[in-house]
């Protein structure tokens, strides 16, 4: 365990799209980012705007939506137009993966809040909170 409880800290924001899309009525209806801020867990764009106790916090759940692996497998085939100086012909494009992941935050009370994280899986949203989860108590699955 060790480390300060008062002073771990998370922070899901900016660059990574994180918004929080409700289901707690003290955080509200929605918001941007994830904080863990000393014992308060919520969202604020530039600091912990809503906020509710850690001790309030019964389980967090990690479900990944999507796949690492880009789309359809590999490389997208395209064409050009030609365009007005007759350029054309055919490129080669890699598509993007989709990876979208549900943080969920299930209190005492039966509330389960929910954050939407775009771009980053759930291995990577689990290193991010696992420590400051455990060394608080707070089951991460």
């Amino acid at each position: 365990m060790g480390g300060n409880h008062a002073t771990a800290s998370v922070h899901i924001g900016f660059p990574v799209d994180c918004k929080y899309v409700g289901g707690n009525t003290v955080l509200g209806k929605h918001g941007h980012s994830f904080r863990i801020e000393g014992d308060r867990l919520g969202h604020g764009e530039l600091h912990l705007s809503h906020s509710i106790p850690l001790t309030d916090v019964a389980s967090v759940t990690i479900a990944q939506r999507g796949s690492e692996e880009p789309r359809g497998g590999g490389p997208l085939l395209a064409a050009g137009g030609g365009g007005p100086y007759g350029l054309g012909g055919v490129g080669i494009h890699h598509a993007n993966a989709k990876i979208t992941t549900d943080l969920m935050v299930r209190t005492v009370d039966g509330q389960e809040a929910h954050w939407i994280i775009e771009q980053r899986g759930g291995a990577w949203l689990q290193a991010k909170l696992s420590d400051v989860l455990r060394g608080r108590g707070i089951p991460l699955g």
